[in-house]
């Protein structure tokens, strides 16, 4: 529709009339007919300008219905969709003042400010874009569903992550609970999320939660591959056998435990037909759970090709340093299966390191406390046998005193027992 201007601000100007006289007799079916009567006749004759001028204006009008207010702003949303990027960023900026602050608009202003960032993150103004998300906490929007909710969350996480700021990264996961995201509807976000996850966890060298994130991502990949469809940036390959594979090394890359041999029994018994595509894995996990000495040079064990080591990513090196030192450990804790005291230069031999790294990776495991044992330069042997002090040989006392009498009191209610049924 094509009319002269001057007839536009007349006819503009009627209706800005009609809805002061309907607004201030609360008639609210005729102040909601005039007002989108105004949003429609700004959008048919394409005077967006205008329209941005009137939104704002009549929303701070006094008494102007919330119903009124959501109308317009639901048509201007509706508008953006058509309009040029310079257009409809004015248009968001128009919306966006009508909706600050308001509950009854906190959506649409959670999704202009989505719009608005994307445009920055597209121009390549991610630290813009970035002041721009933090400012918005969709997790306590309770109008806002849960998918779309958690799809905001996700966005902010992936811009700190263009921004390189690790920290905000961290603390805008933990806006998302675990709990929430194991929908089977939203499997999908569970994975992106995940999969952010183990790019900061990656960062800070933190191998246990990194394999943690990873069994997450296998668990969803696990009981439907389909997902392997989801598409992360970063270049996050959402492959099975990439992740299992993933996951696999860096839950042998973190430090020995209980957990650690317990998390391993699972991969070899939860995905046994997954590792069958990945011999070498599969190799190395029965290594890391027996307990016999094996080689301490990682190309033996036919890795090098893993995604982990890959040059692209951030401290490849140190992950292969830190695979080597658990090959290493792993050998000193066999040792101290088979050994009360045992020379240093036999252990060199039989793992192919120097003196000088034995006892620097000893001393390592003795301050994890993964190893009990001294070091005699003199003589140059390991002793696994450490004379107990007072106290330790006194607790020792009185847990087997302990155990005696739970022995005995078990013994004693097993004879009455047998009494009652027989006598």
């Amino acid at each position: 529709m094509i009319i002269e201007e001057s007839e536009f601000d007349k006819q503009i100007n009627d209706l800005l009339n009609k809805e002061k006289t309907a607004r201030l007799a609360n008639n609210l079916v005729e102040t909601l007919k005039v007002t989108k009567q105004i949003g429609r006749l700004c959008f048919d004759t394409k005077q967006y300008s205008k329209f941005n001028e009137l939104i704002v204006s009549l929303s701070k009008k006094r008494g102007q219905p919330k119903k009124a207010q959501i109308e317009l702003v639901q048509m201007a949303m509706i508008e953006l969709k058509t309009l040029p990027i310079n257009q409809k960023l004015e248009m968001i900026d128009a919306i966006m003042k009508v909706c600050e602050k308001k509950i009854y608009l906190e959506v649409e202003y959670a999704r202009c400010v989505l719009m608005l960032t994307q445009y920055k993150e597209d121009d390549n103004q991610i630290a813009d874009a970035a002041k721009i998300l933090q400012e918005v906490q969709v997790e306590t929007y309770g109008s806002m569903d849960k998918r779309e909710k958690l799809e905001f969350i996700l966005y902010q996480m992936k811009i700190m992550i263009k921004k390189l700021d690790y920290v905000r990264l961290f603390i805008i996961s933990k806006k998302i609970e675990p709990k929430n995201i194991e929908d089977e509807n939203i499997a999908d976000l569970k994975i992106i999320y995940y999969s952010f996850l183990v790019i900061y966890y990656r960062h800070e060298n933190n191998y246990q939660e990194t394999a943690h994130a990873y069994s997450k991502i296998l668990e969803s990949l696990h009981k439907n591959r389909q997902l392997e469809a989801t598409k992360v940036d970063f270049n996050f390959k959402i492959d099975y056998n990439t992740i299992l594979e993933n996951y696999t090394l860096y839950t042998i890359l973190s430090q020995y435990s209980d957990e650690k041999q317990k998390s391993l029994q699972k991969i070899v018994s939860t995905y046994k037909y997954g590792l069958e595509a990945l011999p070498n894995l599969l190799q190395l996990i029965q290594a890391f759970l027996g307990t016999e000495l094996i080689s301490t040079e990682p190309q033996t064990h036919n890795i090098q090709a893993a995604e982990i080591f890959d040059e692209s990513l951030e401290n490849n090196q140190q992950r292969y340093k830190d695979f080597r030192r658990q090959l290493i450990h792993h050998n000193l804790r066999v040792f101290q299966i088979y050994y009360d005291s045992v020379y240093l230069n036999r252990i060199t031999e039989l793992i192919g390191i120097n003196t000088q790294e034995l006892e620097e990776e000893i001393c390592i495991m003795m301050d994890q406390k993964l190893l009990k044992c001294k070091i005699d330069r003199i003589k140059g042997i390991v002793d696994y046998q450490l004379k107990k002090n007072e106290n330790d040989v006194l607790q020792e006392w009185g847990d087997n005193v302990n155990k005696v009498l739970n022995l005995i009191d078990l013994t004693s209610n097993l004879i009455k027992r047998e009494e009652e049924l027989f006598l």
